[in-house]
C-alpha cells in the first residue's frame, strides 16, 4: 500500500508562470503566504491545508500545487518527487511582493440603488452558496413547520418584503442565491469583470468594514449593517412577522 506523504503537512507551495502573476491577485489579502520569484517561475509558500481547495485557489489557472516531504517538492497527488527543495529562494510577504496598482475611481454612493462603477459578468466557475433572497410570503409558510434544528446555521435580515438568509446548508426552497467575496454577496453565476479589484473596492465601498454589500445583475447593490443580522429561529421569526 502507498503512503499517503500528505499526512502531517502544514503548508503547501504553488508554482506558476511568470506572465501569469495577475492571477495571483486575489490571494495576495492572506498575510500567512510568502512569494518568490525563481527564473520564469513565481512560487508562493505558506498556503494551509484549509485553503488549498478555497475558490481563491481553485481559480487560479496554469497553477502547480506542491507539499514538501524531507528535503524534497511532490506534486499534490504524487508520489515521486519533482523537485529538490527551494533553499535558495528569497521570500517576500506576498502583499510587498505584489503591490496593488489601481486607478483612481470616483464613487458616489448614497442610494440603496446606485450603480457602482465597476461590472459583474457571467461565470462558468461554480462556487457555494451562502446566501439566499427570498419573499416573506414564502417563508411565512414555511418557516413555521421548520424543525428548529434545521435553522441553527442561518442568520437573517429583513429587506422590505423578502428575507435574505445567509449560512449554509441554505434552505431547500425557491430563491436568489449568492456565494460570497470578502464582504460582497454575488449572484450565483456571475463575478466581478475584474476580480483582482475586488479587495480595492471593498476598502472603497465599505470602509469601516460594517455591512455586507449584495450585488445585483444589473450592477447595482444594497448594504446591509451586520449589527442587524440576527440568528433565524422560529419564535424570532414569529416576532419580527
Amino acid at each position: 500500500m502507498e503512503r499517503d506523504l500528505t499526512q502531517g503537512v502544514t503548508e503547501y507551495w504553488l508554482r506558476l508562470p511568470s506572465k501569469y502573476k495577475e492571477k495571483l491577485a486575489q490571494i495576495r489579502v492572506w498575510k500567512s503566504l510568502r512569494m518568490s520569484t525563481d527564473m520564469d517561475d513565481i512560487w508562493v509558500r505558506g498556503i494551509a491545508p484549509s485553503q488549498l481547495n478555497s475558490p481563491e485557489i481553485r481559480s487560479i489557472p496554469f497553477k502547480k500545487i506542491y507539499f514538501q516531504h524531507e528535503n524534497a517538492l511532490f506534486l499534490l497527488g504524487g508520489n515521486l518527487p519533482e523537485e529538490r527543495l527551494k533553499t535558495s529562494l528569497l521570500w517576500s510577504p506576498i502583499h510587498k511582493a505584489l503591490p496593488v496598482e489601481t486607478p483612481e475611481y470616483n464613487f458616489n454612493f448614497f442610494e440603496l440603488d446606485a450603480k457602482i462603477g465597476f461590472n459583474m459578468v457571467p461565470s462558468s466557475q461554480e462556487r457555494l452558496a451562502v446566501a439566499q433572497l427570498i419573499p416573506l410570503d414564502v417563508l411565512d409558510e414555511i418557516i413555521p413547520k421548520m424543525p428548529a434544528i434545521r435553522l441553527q446555521c442561518l442568520n437573517w435580515v429583513i429587506i422590505e418584503d423578502k428575507a435574505l438568509l445567509i449560512g449554509s446548508p441554505l434552505l431547500s426552497i425557491p430563491g436568489k442565491t449568492y456565494w460570497q467575496n470578502q464582504n460582497f454577496l454575488l449572484p450565483a453565476g456571475y463575478d466581478f469583470e475584474h476580480p483582482e479589484l475586488s479587495t480595492y473596492f471593498n476598502k472603497k465601498v465599505n470602509q469601516n468594514g460594517n455591512d455586507m454589500i449584495v450585488m445585483q445583475t444589473d450592477h447595482s447593490y444594497f448594504k446591509i449593517t451586520k449589527e442587524n443580522i440576527q440568528k433565524l429561529t422560529i419564535s424570532g421569526y414569529r416576532l419580527s412577522r
